[in-house]
């Protein structure tokens, strides 16, 4: 505005200074703005880079953990800070999933508890851990059951771990919220369910737990042999929640959460909880975990042992799979809900 002024009043001689002041005032004013802005971005990827190289080093310091590594056991050593740090590495996140799964087990109205039969309404928890996802399911029974199902039929909500120390931990949570009515917990391995009867939960779910099971397709062959096959109009369900790493079409978002899990979580997690072969373990886990659209072919291409509901003899001609229904992305593609309905199907004969 001074040099256009000034050129119009005619005083040529007064444009001069004033235009280089004009130009010598942003001059001065913007290298102490640029060195501001590069120790800015320095001190933003110095925690970065300090992060890569304590996952190199625990990489090249520990050896590898077998896959059967994520046993009860070893869950029994982080038990008293597990929450702790799952709220620490997922930044609060991971309860917010955990809803969802509900959500979608339960429906928004919480269809599966106002369904008609003549038994109580079970649903399995599997992985349990220390209770989330039961608790969360015990807390919708409670409030959908209080005055919409006759007292006959009560929810029932069972929490199976092969960890005894995440099993107390979920317990004392489970008196604290006030749900030893509905929720009951206790050791199980879903690869062995010996004391669960056929055709006899309404649901099973499980979060964050399939990746630690070495023998997949035998976990879930035991939750489709347990879960209700029947023509009802509200056919039972599983809901599996896994983490997965972001495929390289997903964005600058799924770099970053790709980053995060390759990185951020073996190196917090091993200094929050003093355990770096644990979460060493979490992070080559999910690396190894079927993509998305692979287990969901795992899912679906089952040929589980098929029992007559009948006389409890095996099909000879049948066999179990799911059908997958729906597959839910959360957190940038990092997080999958895959919901699945167990159906028979026969042996095609030439």
């Amino acid at each position: 505005l001074l040099t256009i002024s000034s050129v119009t009043m005619g005083s040529k001689s007064k444009s001069k200074p004033k235009s280089k002041a004009s130009k010598s005032g942003p001059q001065s004013s913007t290298k102490p703005k640029s060195s501001s802005s590069t120790w800015f971005y320095a001190m933003a990827i110095l925690p970065l880079g300090l992060l890569l190289f304590a996952s190199q080093l625990l990489k090249s310091a520990l050896p590898a953990p077998p896959s059967d590594f994520g046993s009860g056991s070893m869950f029994d050593h982080i038990a008293p800070r597990y929450d702790f740090i799952n709220r620490a590495l997922a930044l609060n996140l991971d309860m917010s999933w955990r809803h969802k799964l509900v959500e979608v087990v339960v429906g928004k109205e919480g269809e599966i508890f106002k369904q008609g039969g003549d038994d109580d309404i079970r649903i399995l928890d599997l992985a349990t851990g220390t209770a989330d996802v039961a608790i969360l399911l015990g807390k919708a029974a409670s409030h959908y059951t209080s005055s919409t199902t006759p007292s006959k039929y009560k929810p029932v909500i069972i929490g199976l771990d092969p960890s005894q120390n995440m099993i107390s931990v979920g317990n004392d949570k489970i008196t604290r919220h006030n749900l030893s009515n509905i929720v009951r917990l206790g050791l199980g391995d879903s690869r062995k369910l010996d004391d669960v009867v056929d055709n006899s939960f309404h649901a099973a779910t499980m979060s964050f737990g399939i990746r630690n099971v070495p023998e997949k397709e035998m976990a879930l062959c035991e939750i489709h042999r347990i879960l209700k096959k029947s023509d009802s109009s509200l056919p039972s369900k599983l809901a599996i929640m896994e983490f997965s790493e972001p495929g390289p079409d997903s964005g600058v978002l799924g770099l970053v959460a790709r980053f995060f899990i390759r990185h951020v979580v073996p190196s917090l997690g091993a200094l929050l909880s003093g355990a770096p072969k644990e979460y060493m373990h979490l992070q080559k886990s999910i690396k190894e975990f079927p993509s998305p659209e692979k287990f969901v072919e795992m899912m679906e291409g089952l040929k589980c042992p098929a029992r007559s509901p009948e006389n409890d003899e095996l099909e000879v001609h049948t066999f179990g799979a799911f059908r997958v229904t729906e597959v839910i992305n959360l957190n940038f593609g990092s997080v999958q809900i895959y919901v699945a309905t167990p159906i028979l199907k026969k042996y095609v004969t030439e």
